[in-house]
Protein backbone atom coordinates (compact mmCIF):
# COMPACT_ATOMS: atom_id res chain seq x y z
CA UNK A 1 0.00 0.00 0.00
CA UNK A 2 5.07 -0.49 0.10
CA UNK A 3 0.63 -2.14 -3.18
CA UNK A 4 -1.00 -3.14 -5.87
CA UNK A 5 1.11 -3.70 -2.97
CA UNK A 6 -1.55 -3.12 -6.59
CA UNK A 7 0.02 -3.85 -3.16
CA UNK A 8 3.83 -1.72 0.81
CA UNK A 9 4.19 1.60 0.85
CA UNK A 10 6.37 0.27 -0.32
CA UNK A 11 5.12 0.83 1.91
CA UNK A 12 4.79 -1.63 0.68
CA UNK A 13 4.28 -2.54 -2.74
CA UNK A 14 1.45 -3.54 -2.29
CA UNK A 15 -0.14 -1.30 -4.31
CA UNK A 16 -3.14 -2.58 -3.79
CA UNK A 17 -1.53 -4.97 -3.91
CA UNK A 18 -4.57 -6.87 -3.57
CA UNK A 19 -3.82 -9.84 -4.76
CA UNK A 20 -3.46 -13.38 -4.37
CA UNK A 21 -2.34 -16.27 -6.31
CA UNK A 22 -2.99 -16.75 -9.54
CA UNK A 23 -4.27 -13.01 -9.82
CA UNK A 24 -6.61 -11.71 -12.20
CA UNK A 25 -3.92 -10.85 -14.69
CA UNK A 26 -3.31 -14.52 -15.50
CA UNK A 27 -7.77 -14.04 -16.33
CA UNK A 28 -7.09 -10.77 -17.51
CA UNK A 29 -4.75 -8.57 -18.88
CA UNK A 30 -6.37 -5.41 -17.95
CA UNK A 31 -4.54 -5.38 -14.14
CA UNK A 32 -1.16 -5.92 -15.39
CA UNK A 33 1.28 -3.08 -15.48
CA UNK A 34 0.46 -1.67 -11.44
CA UNK A 35 2.79 -0.64 -9.65
CA UNK A 36 3.83 -2.14 -5.62
CA UNK A 37 4.39 -1.90 -2.50
CA UNK A 38 3.08 2.06 -1.88
CA UNK A 39 5.90 4.13 -1.26
CA UNK A 40 8.41 1.67 -2.92
CA UNK A 41 8.09 3.67 -5.87
CA UNK A 42 8.94 0.30 -7.26
CA UNK A 43 7.66 -0.35 -10.71
CA UNK A 44 6.09 -3.49 -11.84
CA UNK A 45 5.51 -5.75 -14.75
CA UNK A 46 2.09 -8.35 -14.73
CA UNK A 47 2.68 -11.10 -12.62
CA UNK A 48 2.64 -13.51 -15.67
CA UNK A 49 5.40 -12.38 -16.51
CA UNK A 50 7.39 -13.11 -13.93
CA UNK A 51 8.03 -16.62 -12.05
CA UNK A 52 6.93 -17.34 -8.56
CA UNK A 53 9.77 -17.04 -5.74
CA UNK A 54 10.25 -18.26 -2.12
CA UNK A 55 9.58 -15.90 0.55
CA UNK A 56 13.32 -15.13 0.65
CA UNK A 57 13.37 -11.69 2.63
CA UNK A 58 14.30 -9.44 -0.34
CA UNK A 59 11.99 -6.74 -1.81
CA UNK A 60 8.21 -8.00 -2.90
CA UNK A 61 6.66 -5.99 -5.64
CA UNK A 62 9.61 -5.42 -7.89
CA UNK A 63 8.40 -7.49 -10.45
CA UNK A 64 4.99 -7.71 -10.02
CA UNK A 65 2.29 -5.72 -9.33
CA UNK A 66 3.61 -5.60 -6.00
CA UNK A 67 0.50 -5.28 -3.98
CA UNK A 68 -1.36 -5.24 -6.80
CA UNK A 69 -4.83 -4.12 -6.46
CA UNK A 70 -5.05 -5.51 -9.95
CA UNK A 71 -4.14 -8.99 -9.16
CA UNK A 72 -6.71 -9.79 -6.65
CA UNK A 73 -8.50 -13.06 -7.40
CA UNK A 74 -6.91 -16.73 -7.25
CA UNK A 75 -7.21 -18.86 -10.32
CA UNK A 76 -4.25 -21.41 -9.52
CA UNK A 77 -4.82 -24.41 -6.14
CA UNK A 78 -4.00 -23.29 -2.94
CA UNK A 79 -1.06 -24.95 -1.69
CA UNK A 80 -1.39 -27.66 1.04
CA UNK A 81 -1.58 -26.57 4.75
CA UNK A 82 1.06 -29.25 5.32
CA UNK A 83 3.10 -27.73 2.06
CA UNK A 84 2.66 -23.86 2.36
CA UNK A 85 5.00 -23.06 5.14
CA UNK A 86 8.16 -24.69 3.64
CA UNK A 87 7.02 -23.76 0.12
CA UNK A 88 6.93 -19.70 1.69
CA UNK A 89 9.98 -20.24 3.40
CA UNK A 90 7.78 -19.36 6.69
CA UNK A 91 6.57 -21.27 9.48
CA UNK A 92 3.44 -21.59 10.64
CA UNK A 93 2.73 -21.79 14.96
CA UNK A 94 0.36 -21.98 17.28
CA UNK A 95 -1.55 -18.82 18.86
CA UNK A 96 0.31 -16.96 21.25
CA UNK A 97 -3.08 -16.31 23.53
CA UNK A 98 -1.90 -12.96 24.00
CA UNK A 99 -5.64 -12.09 24.02
CA UNK A 100 -6.11 -11.67 19.78
CA UNK A 101 -8.43 -13.82 17.83
CA UNK A 102 -5.22 -15.30 15.58
CA UNK A 103 -5.47 -18.89 15.60
CA UNK A 104 -1.52 -19.71 14.18
CA UNK A 105 1.23 -17.05 13.81
CA UNK A 106 2.81 -17.26 10.37
CA UNK A 107 6.08 -16.05 10.18
CA UNK A 108 8.45 -15.22 6.97
CA UNK A 109 11.71 -15.33 6.35
CA UNK A 110 11.62 -11.76 5.26
CA UNK A 111 11.62 -11.57 9.11
CA UNK A 112 7.65 -10.10 9.42
CA UNK A 113 4.97 -12.10 11.34
CA UNK A 114 1.27 -12.01 11.42
CA UNK A 115 -1.15 -13.71 13.20
CA UNK A 116 -4.27 -15.15 11.05
CA UNK A 117 -7.50 -16.15 12.53
CA UNK A 118 -9.22 -19.17 12.41
CA UNK A 119 -10.12 -20.60 8.61
CA UNK A 120 -6.87 -18.38 7.16
CA UNK A 121 -3.66 -20.24 5.87
CA UNK A 122 -1.01 -19.48 3.62
CA UNK A 123 -1.76 -19.44 0.15
CA UNK A 124 1.34 -18.66 -1.89
CA UNK A 125 4.90 -16.22 -2.49
CA UNK A 126 5.61 -14.49 -5.32
CA UNK A 127 7.52 -11.28 -6.05
CA UNK A 128 4.09 -9.17 -4.93
CA UNK A 129 4.42 -10.86 -1.73
CA UNK A 130 2.90 -13.09 0.66
CA UNK A 131 -0.28 -14.27 -0.34
CA UNK A 132 -3.11 -15.74 2.53
CA UNK A 133 -6.47 -16.59 2.18
CA UNK A 134 -9.63 -16.61 4.39
CA UNK A 135 -13.55 -18.02 4.57
CA UNK A 136 -15.78 -16.31 2.19
CA UNK A 137 -13.35 -15.09 -0.21
CA UNK A 138 -11.28 -13.06 1.91
CA UNK A 139 -7.67 -12.41 0.89
CA UNK A 140 -4.33 -10.42 2.06
CA UNK A 141 -0.83 -9.59 0.73
CA UNK A 142 1.77 -8.63 3.01
CA UNK A 143 4.56 -6.77 0.75
CA UNK A 144 7.59 -4.75 1.87
CA UNK A 145 10.25 -2.76 0.64
CA UNK A 146 13.52 -1.60 1.78
CA UNK A 147 13.33 1.99 0.26
CA UNK A 148 10.05 3.46 0.96
CA UNK A 149 9.16 6.55 0.52
CA UNK A 150 8.11 9.01 3.29
CA UNK A 151 4.53 10.16 1.94
CA UNK A 152 2.56 6.97 1.65
CA UNK A 153 -0.72 9.52 1.04
CA UNK A 154 1.06 11.01 -1.80
CA UNK A 155 2.33 7.92 -3.10
CA UNK A 156 -0.93 5.94 -2.95
CA UNK A 157 -1.93 9.41 -5.09
CA UNK A 158 -0.05 8.31 -7.40
CA UNK A 159 -0.81 4.97 -8.15
CA UNK A 160 -4.02 5.05 -8.37
CA UNK A 161 -3.61 6.65 -11.68
CA UNK A 162 -2.81 3.19 -12.83
CA UNK A 163 -5.77 2.31 -11.42
CA UNK A 164 -7.80 -0.37 -14.22
CA UNK A 165 -10.04 -2.27 -11.58
CA UNK A 166 -13.70 -3.12 -13.30
CA UNK A 167 -15.96 -0.36 -11.63
CA UNK A 168 -13.27 0.80 -9.34
CA UNK A 169 -14.54 3.07 -7.55
CA UNK A 170 -12.49 5.64 -4.56
CA UNK A 171 -13.96 5.20 -1.05
CA UNK A 172 -10.58 7.10 0.59
CA UNK A 173 -6.84 7.87 0.88
CA UNK A 174 -6.03 9.35 3.69
CA UNK A 175 -3.27 9.48 6.66
CA UNK A 176 -4.53 7.08 9.50
CA UNK A 177 -3.09 6.51 13.19
CA UNK A 178 -1.64 3.23 13.30
CA UNK A 179 0.79 2.39 16.08
CA UNK A 180 2.98 5.13 15.86
CA UNK A 181 3.95 4.50 12.05
CA UNK A 182 3.76 7.02 8.76
CA UNK A 183 0.70 5.38 7.40
CA UNK A 184 -1.81 5.87 4.59
CA UNK A 185 -5.00 3.94 4.05
CA UNK A 186 -5.97 3.67 0.55
CA UNK A 187 -9.96 1.75 0.63
CA UNK A 188 -11.82 1.24 -2.74
CA UNK A 189 -14.43 -0.75 -4.52
CA UNK A 190 -14.69 -3.07 -8.12
CA UNK A 191 -16.49 -5.65 -9.31
CA UNK A 192 -14.77 -9.06 -10.68
CA UNK A 193 -17.65 -11.51 -11.98
CA UNK A 194 -20.57 -10.09 -11.27
CA UNK A 195 -19.47 -10.00 -7.39
CA UNK A 196 -18.73 -6.43 -6.01
CA UNK A 197 -15.27 -6.25 -3.24
CA UNK A 198 -14.15 -3.81 -1.22
CA UNK A 199 -10.54 -3.00 -0.28
CA UNK A 200 -8.53 -1.81 2.16
CA UNK A 201 -4.52 -1.27 1.46
CA UNK A 202 -2.90 -0.32 4.68
CA UNK A 203 0.70 0.81 3.81
CA UNK A 204 3.24 1.89 6.23
CA UNK A 205 6.91 2.96 6.83
CA UNK A 206 7.95 1.32 9.98
CA UNK A 207 11.97 3.09 9.53
CA UNK A 208 14.07 4.32 6.94
CA UNK A 209 14.68 0.66 5.45
CA UNK A 210 11.00 -0.97 6.09
CA UNK A 211 8.15 0.25 4.71
CA UNK A 212 5.10 -2.68 4.39
CA UNK A 213 1.35 -2.98 3.13
CA UNK A 214 -1.15 -5.06 4.25
CA UNK A 215 -3.81 -4.95 1.06
CA UNK A 216 -7.29 -6.82 2.81
CA UNK A 217 -9.96 -7.81 0.07
CA UNK A 218 -13.53 -8.90 1.31
CA UNK A 219 -17.04 -8.89 -0.43
CA UNK A 220 -18.29 -5.71 -0.07
CA UNK A 221 -21.75 -7.43 1.03
CA UNK A 222 -20.10 -8.76 3.92
CA UNK A 223 -17.89 -5.58 4.48
CA UNK A 224 -20.19 -4.27 7.71
CA UNK A 225 -20.18 -7.73 9.49
CA UNK A 226 -18.57 -8.66 12.80
CA UNK A 227 -16.34 -10.96 11.15
CA UNK A 228 -14.79 -9.22 8.51
CA UNK A 229 -14.22 -6.32 11.25
CA UNK A 230 -12.59 -8.81 14.00
CA UNK A 231 -10.31 -10.30 11.08
CA UNK A 232 -9.14 -7.08 9.82
CA UNK A 233 -8.54 -5.80 13.88
CA UNK A 234 -6.35 -9.16 14.20
CA UNK A 235 -4.00 -9.05 10.86
CA UNK A 236 -3.35 -5.09 12.08
CA UNK A 237 -2.94 -5.83 15.88
CA UNK A 238 -0.60 -8.85 15.41
CA UNK A 239 1.43 -7.47 12.58
CA UNK A 240 5.08 -7.06 13.74
CA UNK A 241 7.67 -5.93 10.89
CA UNK A 242 11.20 -7.25 10.99
CA UNK A 243 12.95 -6.92 14.02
Amino acid sequence: MVIALVVVLAVAGAVLAFTLGGDDDTKDSKGAGTKSVASGGVTAKSSADSGAHVDSGSDSGKETAGADIENTADSSPLPSASTSASASGGSDSGGSGSGTTAATTYKGSQGFSIGLPKGWKYASTDSAGVRFTGPDGQRLLVAWTSTPKSDPVADWENQEKSMTRSQYQRIRIEKVSYRGWNTADWEFTYVDGGTKYRVIDRGFVVDSDQGYALLYTAKSADWDGSLRASTWKTLTETFEPKA
